[in-house]
């Protein structure tokens, strides 16, 4: 069973020519003498034309949406005739023939032929203008061919609908008889091509062949000319060529778009019949761009957008890179067009005026040419602002972070936060983790913190927990790659299976030594990698010197710190200096200790608390 049909076109024919076997002209008329054309659009022309329905299946030609169309029979061959009004020709003379022709689908092949003779009926149709042909497309594509009578008189011709049975439609347009010529026309040109430039000029490449014989078949000696056309428009005359002559010229069209060229030679018996072809002229969409980059500049809140130029079209034609341009896009959705028209392999701009806090940007970069413009693609996420101190703290306190977390959107697992409603609790009793969330076996998902100064940090290296699923036999073993970012350059750190870290369900340490990018601005990227199960989980990640965590070593023997109800309180260390940070590394204040039992009051909130060796992590109520 084929289910690409669609009847509408049967229904449409049936219901004006179901009951007639044979649908004579209303009326007879003079033979009309070439030049002669019809193209459909008008109903009316079935008033002139014979129409005959061999087979009597009460499916034949008729007007269809500005054409005449056939539709199929399921059960019978097609066998149905559409015949013009008399013609008067000349005998000895030649008529060219043309007729555009679309099928209903382009898989199943339909059949026609071009006949014509001296009555309006297929019995009479003996002489063949275009052999019998298989076709199969669904846009409208020229034939032609040429008629010679040897006696001159009235004759018909007949466009035969001969496809085999269930196939689809056959549909007819512009159908063209030429003025007479005379036998020692040219014939027509040939090896015509139009071959458009890939570089990015409006520009076509047309190379034609001149005839060789004239339409008897006998040498020509001469040609007056031989005529270009694009679109039936006159583009160039190649005046007195030699027969056989290789004819070049360069067409450079108004706009990207496909153009129908055709040339006829001519000579002092007429002109020949044309040949044509079509194709589309001007350069296309452009590939993507790649190795997008984005930096900071030289100024506060400037940035630099730079990319591998692009060289290629979407076909991977060469393209000339002096033809793309770059459009550079932001806001809300990277959908507001910011900068256009920029050409080279950089950009440099204003991001922001506000450097006060870190916040990220991001940018969609699209290259175009006159074709038309490639994907968006989107930038890096870049932290603009000054970098969180270390000792670095954020855990995700009631399922939200403290500090910028820049996340990709074009993953197909998400990160976000969680509370203790999941079902777990949190590492540290402050209601909240973040966690990697998946549908899929391989949906994978990436996040990255902000900008993180390790400047002052001996022995720099980064700790986290992450939670241990178990389920019976079942390990966990969906992956967690952790890398750092400096320079522009990401690196990978550290990567494993969260089984690998041990067998127990829970939270369970992760450490990654940092010592490679000492004193130096980084950012860690995370990425989940989903396996088995649909979660990932993360609580308490930390940059320090190697050995502290103000989560594990709360106090020392002789410090006491702790959050209480507005209020730091600290004993044991009279007479040192307390710092105390917020989440994100930001100084909050720092004081010295002036009693054994010291009480900072504090707004609520999470805070690190550092006196001397001993940095605590406390909660303020």
């Amino acid at each position: 069973m084929k289910i690409h049909r669609m009847k509408i076109s049967t229904l449409l024919l049936c219901a004006t020519f179901s009951l007639a076997t044979v649908a004579q002209p209303q009326a007879a008329t003079e033979p009309i003498t070439p030049p002669y054309a019809e193209s459909f659009a008008n109903d009316a022309f079935v008033n002139d034309y014979t129409i005959v329905d061999v087979n009597n299946d009460g499916v034949t030609w008729g007007p269809y949406l500005g054409s005449v169309q056939i539709s199929y029979n399921s059960n019978e061959a097609m066998n149905d005739w559409l015949i013009t009004p008399a013609l008067a020709l000349e005998g000895g003379k030649i008529y060219n023939f043309s007729i555009e022709v679309m099928t209903g689908n382009g898989s199943y092949n339909e059949s026609f032929e071009v006949m014509y003779g001296k009555e309006n009926t297929p019995e009479s149709m003996t002489e063949t203008i275009i052999e019998k042909m298989q076709v199969a497309h669904t846009v409208y594509k020229s034939y032609s061919g040429t008629l010679s009578p040897s006696e001159s008189g009235t004759y018909y011709i007949g466009i035969h609908g001969c496809s085999d049975a269930d196939m689809l439609s056959i549909s007819l347009k512009n159908l063209s008889v030429g003025e007479a010529k005379g036998a020692s026309a040219p014939a027509a040109p040939s090896d015509l091509t139009a071959t458009t430039r890939t570089n990015g000029e409006l520009k076509a490449d047309i190379a034609l062949t001149a005839p060789t014989l004239d339409l008897n078949g006998d040498a020509l000696e001469s040609l007056e000319s031989v005529r270009l056309m694009r679109n039936d428009s006159l583009i160039h005359t190649f005046d007195s060529p030699a027969p056989g002559a290789e004819l070049t010229y360069v067409d450079e069209v108004p706009e990207c778009s496909r153009y129908t060229y055709s040339a006829i030679a001519v000579n002092g018996s007429g002109e020949s019949p044309a040949i044509e072809t079509s194709a589309f002229v001007g350069v296309l969409e452009p590939s993507n761009p790649t190795g997008i980059s984005l930096t900071e500049g030289s100024k506060p809140g400037e940035v630099i957008l730079k990319w591998t130029p692009v060289t290629t079209d979407i076909r991977n034609n060469t393209l000339d890179p002096a033809f793309v341009t770059y459009r550079i896009y932001g806001g809300d959705g990277l959908a507001t067009l910011l900068f256009d028209g920029i050409t080279g392999d950089s950009y440099t701009f204003q991001a922001t005026d506000d450097v006060s806090t870190q916040s990220f940007v991001q940018y969609a970069l699209v290259a175009e040419t006159r074709g038309g413009i490639s994907d968006f693609m989107n930038s890096p996420l870049l932290p603009l602002g000054p970098a969180y101190a270390t000792p670095f703290v954020e855990s995700f306190a009631n399922g939200t972070p403290a500090t910028i977390i820049g996340l990709y959107s074009d993953n197909l697992a998400t990160w976000k936060g969680f509370t203790n409603e999941t079902g777990i609790e949190s590492r540290d009793g402050d209601n909240g983790f973040f966690g990697s969330e998946g549908s899929y076996l391989q949906d994978s998902a990436t996040f990255v913190t902000g900008k993180i100064d390790l400047s002052g940090l001996e022995t720099p290296t980064l700790t986290f927990y992450t939670y241990n699923i178990v389920d019976g036999e079942d390990r966990d073993i969906n992956t967690l790659r952790v890398s750092a970012i400096a320079n522009g350059t990401v690196q990978e750190v550290k990567s494993f299976q969260i089984c690998d870290l041990g067998d127990q369900e829970g939270w369970l340490k992760v450490e990654a030594s940092l010592e490679a990018y000492k004193s130096q601005t980084i950012q860690l990227e995370f990425t989940s990698l989903h396996a088995l199960y649909p979660y990932i989980f993360i609580d308490n990640l930390r940059i320090d010197n190697y050995g502290a965590s103000a989560i594990e070593t709360a106090t020392s023997a002789s410090v006491f710190i702790a959050g209480g109800q507005g209020e730091i309180i600290i004993a044991g260390a009279t007479h040192e200096r307390v710092e105390v940070f917020t989440i994100d590394g930001h100084l909050v204040t720092q004081q010295t200790i002036a009693a054994p039992e010291y009480r900072l009051p504090l707004t609520p909130g999470i805070y690190i608390a550092r006196v001397g060796q001993t940095t605590q992590k406390v909660i303020v109520k």
